[in-house]
């Protein structure tokens, strides 16, 4: 199935708003957040290294007007209860745990802005929870909102450096840029090559489009929550290996793995730790992978690329050791479902979703295929999975 029209969700939802409000829809600014998929480039943002990101046409929909006091009062269409915070003496805690990220959010923004007028908002997620980055996709929400609110105008990087702000020290995780630029610089018809480590970000056109294939999002039934699942770990064996072989060099300590030269694991990789060794092995080789898939990319070589996804994921299980087994399950059924090229599963691999590229026109077949498979290996979560064909899209921006 496809995802819902995006105009035809902000009217639904805009109509909520007023009614619950009473007020005008032109009193109404909504905000659309995108999702993103990242084909290659898994668990190195944080270490440095490169990726390939898309948004795609799923999102966190906001709409919101300005308050006349100080106070953020908002409501989701996802989860239950009511959020609502000072911004003059913000507290620990809101009392909802979807709550973390509007604080987080105001917290952040209120590090380097003045920010006292308060937001009265209605948020919908299409598929929050999912591992495709809904959490930074409704981060960059809040942050518009607030901002537009305050009259404080920010450049496009200083979202994503808020972002990653209000999610490393607010949040708790430790995470690097590929959401935040992914959602932030995303732009319809192009996929994102993004440097982290100089912050570039590369727009490349889809030579194929949708008449030669369809990206293949699959939800597994099952919601992550990566500051309590081992991502934070994963980061800090990365940034063990990057310490360790950068003292058998005996040059100077690297905090992170890009800063590494990839001779230098060659040489003194199998000194580290079975573990940790297999933790850069994973960044190495995915490094390489991006690069390929750049050129596969270029080329419109979309077989090729999608081999690649695979093998990234491999890796992913094997190298970066992360994953569940429902995922695992998963991604086999899609990469042996016909016409698929190639998938991976998203996020931290904690749960949420895999992607797949699948021709086109074995697309329909595929997804219903797909489901029923997966529904009967994992009826637990029957109600819950679901597959969709999904399309890129502007990056985050208001309607």
């Amino acid at each position: 199935m496809e995802f819902p029209d995006l105009l035809q969700t902000q009217k639904k939802l805009t109509d909520i708003f007023c009614y619950e409000e009473e007020i005008s829809a032109d009193d109404v600014k909504v905000i659309a957040s995108p999702y993103r998929i990242c084909p290659l480039g898994a668990h190195i943002d944080h270490q440095g290294g490169p990726v390939l990101g898309m948004t795609i046409n799923a999102c966190t929909l906001m709409a919101f007007h300005p308050s006349d006091d100080s106070f953020i009062k908002l409501r989701s269409k996802n989860y239950p209860g009511k959020v609502k915070f000072d911004l003059r003496n913000i507290p620990e805690s809101t009392g909802s745990f979807w709550g973390i990220y509007p604080r987080a959010a105001a917290l952040a923004l209120q590090e380097k802005y003045v920010v006292t007028r308060g937001v009265v908002g209605l948020l919908d997620g299409m598929l929050p929870g999912c591992g495709l980055s809904s959490s930074a996709s409704v981060l960059l929400a809040y942050l518009h909102a607030f901002a537009a609110a305050n009259s404080i105008e920010l450049k496009p990087w200083d979202f994503v450096h808020l972002t990653r702000r209000a999610e490393n020290k607010y949040i708790g995780l430790h995470n690097g840029i590929l959401d935040q630029a992914s959602i932030v610089f995303g732009r319809c018809g192009h996929m994102l090559h993004i440097d982290t480590k100089r912050e570039k970000v590369t727009q490349l056109p889809d030579r194929l489009g949708e008449r030669h294939y369809r990206v293949l999002v699959a939800y597994s039934g099952y919601s992550r929550e990566l500051t309590t699942s081992g991502y934070n770990t994963r980061v800090d064996e990365c940034r063990s290996a990057a310490l360790q072989l950068s003292r058998m060099a005996a040059s100077t300590p690297a905090q992170v793995l890009s800063d590494v030269d990839q001779d230098v694991f060659f040489r003194y990789g199998h000194r580290l730790e079975p573990h940790i060794g297999r933790r850069a092995k994973h960044f190495f080789n995915e490094t390489q992978r991006v690069h390929a898939g750049l050129a596969a990319w270029d080329k419109g070589l979309i077989e090729e690329f999608g081999r690649l996804m695979s093998e990234s994921c491999k890796s992913s299980i094997e190298q970066y050791e992360c994953g569940v087994q429902a995922i695992y399950d998963l991604q086999q059924i899609v990469n042996a479902a016909d016409g698929v090229l190639g998938s991976r599963f998203m996020g931290g691999g904690f749960g949420g979703c895999v992607v797949g590229f699948v021709k086109s026109s074995h697309a329909p077949v595929v997804v219903a295929d797909i489901q029923a498979s997966y529904r009967k290996l994992h009826p637990e979560v029957a109600a819950q999975a679901a597959v969709y064909l999904a399309q890129s899209d502007d990056g985050v921006r208001f309607l």
